[in-house]
């Protein structure tokens, strides 16, 4: 997200960048909260509805990530119980 998503992101305007990589850069996190925060401050949420949509589908991908990884941790080996020393 750092090395692709900032300089992809068009803050200043996506249309600044060439027409693939302004509309790549839209759909990442820093581009989508970038157009959403612009159309909520200028235009009074007219254009904000892709932009919500695209990082409403980033949280729902992270959250899906979790509990995928959640659930491999759970059917992984479990440590065996250590004698007591007496």
């Amino acid at each position: 997200m750092m090395f692709v998503g900032n300089p992809l992101s068009g803050m200043a305007g996506p249309y600044w960048l060439p027409a693939g990589w302004a509309a790549l850069g839209q759909l990442q996190p820093p581009g989508a909260s970038g157009s959403l925060v612009r159309a909520l401050s200028f235009f009074d949420g007219t254009g904000a509805g892709a932009p919500a949509l695209t990082l409403g589908l980033w949280v729902l991908a992270g959250l899906l990530l979790i509990l995928v990884a959640d659930r491999r941790a759970a059917r992984g080996p479990r440590p065996e119980a250590q004698p007591a020393a007496a």
